[in-house]
């Protein structure tokens, strides 16, 4: 897994693969009205989802390379203004509302992916 991650032509794919599935998930029209209601498998949803973006975001940003605090701040700061804009998106999508605590559980993904990613890295620094 760790070798697919370094390929950054393969990493960038997947990103823009996932982002496309966000945009196209976030613009389903829910019948009736969406009620919002925090559930489980929402969370999940938005962990889940912004942990595999902003994961394979800075694969793709790094490369084969070092981790450099240019990388991390570019992926964070990506990563939480496309979760953002996706919110924003739902505005204009028919019954879906747009939610902070959605964002809050984004961001939650894409720093647990930050720090896993930084984990790693040292982790392979020392072996």
């Amino acid at each position: 897994m760790l070798l697919v991650l370094e390929k950054r032509w393969f990493s960038g794919i997947i990103t823009l693969i996932i982002a496309i599935f966000i945009f196209y998930v976030s613009s389903i029209s829910k019948f009736p009205p969406a009620i919002y209601k925090i559930t489980f498998a929402s969370i999940a949803y938005h962990i889940g989802i912004f942990f595999l973006f902003s994961l394979f975001f800075l694969a793709a940003i790094k490369g084969k390379g070092k981790i450099k605090t240019s990388h991390i701040i570019i992926a964070l700061s990506l990563s939480v203004i496309y979760a953002i804009s996706d919110e924003f998106h739902q505005l204009f999508v028919p019954n879906r509302i747009s939610s902070g605590i959605d964002i809050l559980f984004d961001s939650t993904g894409i720093l647990s992916a930050t720090f896993l990613s930084l984990i790693v890295y040292i982790k392979k620094l020392k072996t």
